[in-house]
C-alpha cells in the first residue's frame, strides 16, 4: 500500500495537475494506494502522523508537492525506521529533488517509486528555538537565520508568487525580493558555538545557513560541499560585508563560488548554537515557522530512507 500526501496548491496548482497524472498511472497499473489531500498549512504534518498511527509495519509514504510539503511530512513522522519515503516534486523550488537527481517528470518519478533500485539514508536537521512559541522543527534540505529567511517570509506574503508560478516564472519573485532585501536587510552581530566547544563572534551578520543538502532558494548552491549522508551540517555564514559587495556576491551563489569571498565562512559541525543581537526570521526548507534571537541547530544522522 502506498500512502500519497498531496499538496494540490503546490506551485499554484501544479500539485493537483501532477496528482491527476499520477492517479491515472496508478489505476492503470492496479496499484493499491490511499490519497490524502492537504487542505491548509500544517495539514501534511497531521496526515503523516495519522498514517504512522493507523498503520503497522513499514509505511510507504509518497510526498507529491514541494520542499515545504516534505518539511511538513518529516515533522509528522514519529518513527523514521518504519517509513520508506518517496518524492514526486511539484514545487516551485524543488531543491531536494535537484540534490538527489529525482526526476521532475511525475511519471518517471512514480516509476522509480514503484520499482525502486536506489535508496539513501539521509540526514535531517533539527532546530530548537529558545524564545519562540514553536519549540523545535526538523528540516530536510536547509535552514537559515537572517537574510535568506527574511526573503522566504516576504515571498510567502507576496501575491506575485502565485501569479508568476502560473506562468512558470515564480523564481523571479525570489530574485526580485532577494535583490531588494540585500539593500534593505538589517545586519546583526552574532555569537556562534560549534559542537559546544568553539565560540566565535561576528559583526554585521547577513545570514547563517545550516545546510543538509547543497541547494536552497530554487537551486542556489548555498553549501556546495554539503553531503546529506555525512552526519554534519554545512554552515555558510556571511558577515561584515557592504551592501554593494553583497550584491556582487548574489550571482556567485548559482555555482557555489561565494565561499571564496572575504566575509563568507564555510564551516562544518554536528551542532551550532546561534545567538543574534536582534530578533531574526528563521526558515526551514523555505518555510518560516518562527523568529528568534537564539537557536540551536543539530544534525540528525541517517534518519530517513528515501527512494532516489
Amino acid at each position: 500500500m502506498y500512502h500519497f500526501i498531496i499538496n494540490p496548491n503546490s506551485s499554484s496548482g501544479k500539485g493537483i495537475r501532477y496528482w491527476h497524472i499520477v492517479k491515472k498511472e496508478l489505476e492503470s497499473k492496479n496499484v493499491a494506494y490511499a490519497a490524502y489531500i492537504t487542505k491548509h498549512e500544517g495539514h501534511a504534518v497531521l496526515l503523516a502522523e495519522q498514517i504512522c498511527r493507523n498503520n503497522t509495519g513499514i509505511k510507504n509514504i509518497v510526498v507529491l508537492g514541494g520542499d515545504g510539503t516534505v518539511n511538513e511530512v518529516i515533522n509528522g513522522i514519529d518513527d523514521f525506521s518504519q517509513v520508506l519515503l518517496g518524492y514526486i516534486p511539484a514545487g516551485s523550488s524543488n531543491d531536494l529533488a535537484k540534490s538527489l537527481n529525482i526526476s521532475k517528470d511525475p511519471v518517471k518519478a512514480l516509476g522509480n517509486i514503484l520499482k525502486p533500485t536506489h535508496f539513501k539514508y539521509l540526514d535531517l536537521g533539527e532546530i530548537t528555538f529558545k524564545h519562540a512559541e514553536v519549540t523545535s522543527r526538523r528540516f530536510a534540505c536547509s535552514s537559515g537565520i537572517g537574510y535568506d529567511a527574511d526573503v522566504c517570509a516576504r515571498v510567502q506574503r507576496t501575491p506575485w508568487k502565485k501569479k508568476l508560478n502560473r506562468i512558470k516564472a515564480g523564481k523571479f519573485v525570489y530574485l526580485a525580493i532577494a535583490i531588494k532585501q540585500l539593500l534593505a536587510a538589517e545586519r546583526s552581530n552574532a555569537t556562534v558555538i560549534l559542537d559546544g566547544v568553539k565560540k566565535e563572534s561576528y559583526k554585521k551578520v547577513l545570514l547563517i545557513s545550516s545546510m543538509i543538502h547543497k541547494f536552497e532558494g530554487g537551486g542556489l548552491a548555498m553549501a556546495p560541499h554539503a553531503d546529506p549522508c555525512d552526519g554534519k551540517l554545512s554552515i555558510t555564514l556571511v558577515h561584515g560585508m557592504s551592501r554593494v559587495r553583497s550584491l556582487i556576491l548574489l550571482p556567485t551563489l548559482l555555482k557555489g563560488k561565494h565561499i571564496s569571498f572575504k566575509g563568507v565562512e564555510a564551516l562544518s559541525c554536528s551542532q551550532i548554537e546561534i545567538s543574534m543581537e536582534n530578533t531574526s526570521c528563521i526558515h526551514t526548507d523555505g518555510e518560516v515557522p518562527a523568529s528568534d534571537t537564539h537557536i540551536i541547530v543539530k544534525c540528525l544522522p541517517s534518519q530517513i530512507r528515501i527512494i532516489i
